[in-house]
């Protein structure tokens, strides 16, 4: 396991993916799953497939903006398999002005490595804590 290997999913885990999500950029988006990727949330049903996967993101984009905060506590690599796990911490704001939520999620991805570049297999979110905000602070 090399550490510029557990560096590249650490990046991929705690900026790229947030930053493709706040940013509604959804052919990046997809582009970090594999084409067979399943993500399994609470309360949703699971998304399989790039397509399915991009489009679940793109449904709730339409109606909320999600920024979230992923911290890696665990990475492993052996060969082209590896693994993250850590906590992802996201603030949900509705377009229709109703009050935001916090969402709190024990997450775990595991990772293939193709073409030299690591992707998302499975991503599956644990519920550890909802509340939703009674007044959003204007900034």
């Amino acid at each position: 396991m090399s550490f510029e290997e557990q560096e590249y999913i650490r990046e991929l885990f705690e900026e790229v993916y947030p930053t493709n999500t706040r940013n509604g950029d959804l052919s990046s988006y997809g582009d970090m799953y594999t084409k067979d990727a399943i993500v399994t949330a609470p309360d949703v049903p699971d998304r399989v497939g790039v397509e399915d996967i991009v489009q679940g993101l793109a449904t709730s984009l339409e109606k909320e903006y999600i920024d979230p905060v992923l911290t890696a506590e665990e990475i492993e690599v052996t060969g082209d398999l590896g693994y993250v796990a850590g906590m992802y911490s996201t603030t949900v704001t509705p377009h229709d002005g109703d009050p935001s939520k916090e969402l709190r999620y024990r997450v775990s991805w595991s990772m293939k490595k193709e073409a030299g570049t690591w992707k998302i297999d499975r991503e599956t979110k644990i519920d550890r804590e909802t509340w939703y905000n009674e007044t959003d602070e204007e900034t």
